[in-house]
């Protein structure tokens, strides 16, 4: 899935990404109070995929910080974040060589997933990171959304187990956690309705014809529940340390 494509699909959900994301709002919720357990003071932050700002409206707030910088591949999402007083650059949170220095604090919430090269990605990031700082991020699992027709799993949708087998050289671990929620929905046409308006069709196939969504309908008829047609997500929460 191409970069170009990822762009698209999140512009197009630009104005419903706000409401819609639920899981992704609740995600930056918990990842800020896990920050906030191992400190309150992180002098310089870089966050990667800020997205609309789930997670830097509160953290900008609530963390003792002296730079903050951000970044994301949506060139729109910049009016979301600089009203908020941080730093924002259009770039591939894959490779940060683009931001200078060193951090306390390298934080990505609901991005990973999207990861190409996570393995690369993490070694790159891990040396962002100041001694004694912390690498934080939450990601979504395998699960997520199986209800779904999709031709293999993209290189960033890993489990816990395979996340933390990627652990950058030097750090320790502070905590690791997954859990499952699911969503209802009242019919199949409104769930592609929700991951349409969440930009989360991300690694599902560009096209569909018309007869593998009626085909695909028909089996999800056998996942109705009594509340609803449901879509999984598996969040996962990790925070590292790197050694002082």
């Amino acid at each position: 899935m191409s970069r170009e494509l990822l762009v698209r699909r999140f512009r197009r959900a630009l104005r419903t990404y706000e409401e819609k994301a639920l899981v992704q709002r609740r995600l930056a919720e918990k990842l800020l109070s896990a920050v906030l357990e191992v400190g309150r003071r992180w002098p310089r932050i870089l966050e990667i995929g800020c997205g609309t700002g789930f997670f830097t409206r509160e953290a900008s707030r609530r963390l003792d910080h002296e730079r903050y910088l951000t970044c994301d591949l949506v060139p729109d999402f910049a009016c979301f974040v600089q009203p908020l007083g941080v730093g924002f650059v259009v770039a591939d949170g894959e490779s940060p060589a683009w931001a200078r220095g060193l951090f306390d604090l390298v934080v990505a919430n609901a991005v990973l997933q999207w990861f190409r090269r996570p393995k690369e990605a993490f070694s790159a990031l891990a040396e962002k990171v100041a001694p004694g700082g912390l690498l934080a991020f939450s990601s979504f699992g395998p699960e997520t959304m199986r209800e779904l027709p999709r031709k293999g799993l993209p290189p960033g949708l890993l489990s816990l187990e395979d996340l933390l087998a990627l652990r950058p050289r030097g750090f320790r671990a502070l905590r690791a956690e997954r859990a499952c929620e699911t969503l209802y929905f009242e019919s199949p046409l409104s769930v592609l309705k929700h991951v349409r308006e969440t930009g989360a069709l991300g690694w599902l196939p560009a096209e569909g014809s018309l007869m593998e969504i009626r085909r695909w309908i028909r089996a999800y008829e056998k996942e109705r529940t009594a509340k609803g047609y449901p879509l999984t997500f598996e969040t996962i929460l990790i925070l590292w340390q790197k050694a002082a």
